[in-house]
């Protein structure tokens, strides 16, 4: 099944700083893309971000969802 086309992320939100010691996904694609100087890999890292914060979303609405099932069965 392909997957919709994600466009990647400003250069701005990639370059936003955590404090140190912050270990997520997209920070990580943050360092990968101050660490190289290839305009390719860059641009992967941009829709990679992209495509993390989209799922990390879709996570949160599937939590949600779960949360208000779960209420519902427990008042019948």
């Amino acid at each position: 099944m392909p997957y919709k086309k994600v466009e990647p992320i400003s250069v701005r939100r990639m370059l936003k700083q955590r404090y140190t010691g912050h270990h997520t996904i997209c920070q990580y694609l943050r360092d990968i893309y101050m660490l190289t100087e290839d305009e390719e890999i860059k641009l992967k890292s941009r829709v990679a971000m992209a495509m993390a914060k989209k799922m990390h979303e879709r996570l949160k609405k599937y939590k949600e969802d779960k949360e208000q099932w779960d209420v519902q069965q427990n008042v019948k």
